[in-house]
C-alpha cells in the first residue's frame, strides 16, 4: 500500500495556546479534571482564527472536508509554504 498523500488538521497547522489543569464538579457532584496542556507552534506560525481569514481571502489552501473534519493535503501546505518563501526572499 502506499500512501498518495498526508493531511494535517488545524492543530498541526495553528499556534495553540497553553491550558492549564482545571477541575470541576459536575451537577451530579462529580468532580471532572480537564487535563493541562502545553503551547505548541504550528507550522505555519499562525492562529487558527487567522488561518481561516487566509482562507476567505484565497491566500491560503482550502481545506478538505472528510465528514465533519477538515484536514489539509500535506503537499498543498508545501506549495504554499514554497511560494510564500519565494515571494519573501525576493523582497530581500
Amino acid at each position: 500500500m502506499t500512501l498518495i498523500d498526508q493531511y494535517l488538521r488545524m492543530a498541526d497547522l495553528a499556534n495553540q495556546p497553553e491550558r492549564k489543569a482545571k477541575t470541576y464538579t459536575t451537577r451530579s457532584g462529580q468532580q471532572r479534571t480537564v487535563t493541562a496542556k502545553t503551547a505548541t507552534r504550528g507550522i505555519t506560525g499562525f492562529s487558527a482564527k487567522h488561518i481561516y481569514h487566509l482562507i476567505n481571502q484565497d491566500k491560503f489552501p482550502a481545506p478538505v472536508k472528510i465528514g465533519r473534519a477538515s484536514l489539509w493535503r500535506l503537499s498543498d501546505i508545501n506549495q504554499w509554504l514554497e511560494s510564500h518563501n519565494a515571494t519573501k526572499s525576493s523582497e530581500v
